[in-house]
Parts: structure tokens; sequence; C-alpha cells
């Protein structure tokens, strides 16, 4: 069915403004979907990259820790080179060394290191020379022992690597 006007020419059908709506609310459905589509992978892209932020900032501290404990193990070499002993305390040591900072973690939750005394060159490669006594990276405390080796150990494993330390110098 036409419509004409009053001057007698026709007009377009009525009746199309249904389907003009229905592809209307599909089209703009379709837009408020790839709207949504993106800002929802937007987020977790952010999400990914705090979470790698926050793992390579924790990566980092421990990494810097143990490279206290190599700069410490360096120092004890230099020191038994001297003196032919290692040094007979802590306090000994830190002097040596020349920097308090170097004996803590520099982990937030991070702890002073513990050395302890009485290592000879003789002794077995495990024996522990320097530790931390609190689990700070991931549950694990990192170590170095004699051989020069920097390890990170649950704190089960580092009390019997501690006993055995003190077991093998009462000897």
């Amino acid at each position: 069915m036409l419509v004409h006007n009053t001057k007698g020419s026709r007009l377009a059908p009525a009746g199309g403004t249904i389907i003009n709506l229905l592809c209307g609310l599909i089209f703009f459905g379709l837009v408020a979907a790839g709207v949504y589509w993106v800002i929802k992978t937007a987020g977790q892209a952010s999400e990914q990259y705090n979470t790698a932020i926050v793992d390579t900032r924790h990566k980092s501290l421990v990494l810097a820790c143990q490279m206290n404990l190599r700069s410490i193990g360096q120092c004890l070499q230099t020191y038994a080179i001297s003196n032919e002993q290692f040094p007979d305390s802590q306090k000994e040591l830190e002097s040596y060394c020349g920097s308090s900072k170097l004996f803590r973690c520099p982990d937030p939750c991070g702890v002073d290191y513990v050395y302890i005394p009485g290592a000879r060159a003789d002794m077995d490669s495990t024996t522990v020379l320097v530790y931390e006594p609190k689990p700070v990276h991931d549950g694990k405390c990192n170590v170095l022992f004699l051989g020069g080796q920097i390890a990170s150990l649950p704190p089960e494993e580092l009390e019997l690597a501690v006993d055995a330390t003190t077991a093998q110098r009462q000897r």
C-alpha cells in the first residue's frame, strides 16, 4: 500500500519500521558486544602485566639478596687468604667488608644474615658460612656455602645444613 501526500506524489511504503528497528538493535548490540570484549581483554592484559611486574620485582629482590651473599663470600675468601683463617665473629667480618647494608636482605621483610664462625678451608664444601634465618623468598632462605655456592633452601633443609655445619665444627 502506498501513501500519497496532498500533492499527489508517492511516498515511501509504510511498515518498514519494524525491520529497521530490528536491524538497528542488532547493529548496536554487536557494537556493544565488541566494546565489552575490548574492555574485558584490556582488563585481562592489565592483570597479566601487573602480575608480571610483581613477579619481576620479587625475582630482582631474590637476586639482590644472592648478590649480597656473593659479595660476602668474596670478602670471606679475601679475609681467609690474607689472615689464613676465617673471621672469628660476624662483627669482625662486617668491619672487614665495610658495609653493614651488605649483611641484610634487601627484601622489605628481610632480616640480617647470620655468619657461623669457625670454618676451615679443609671442611666440606657444603659447610654453611652465612644464611638468612627467616624464609623470605617464597618460603625459602638463601644460604652461602664454603664452596662458594649460593642456594635457596626451605627452612627444614636449612636447619639440617646448619646442624651439620655446627656438628662438623665441633669436631
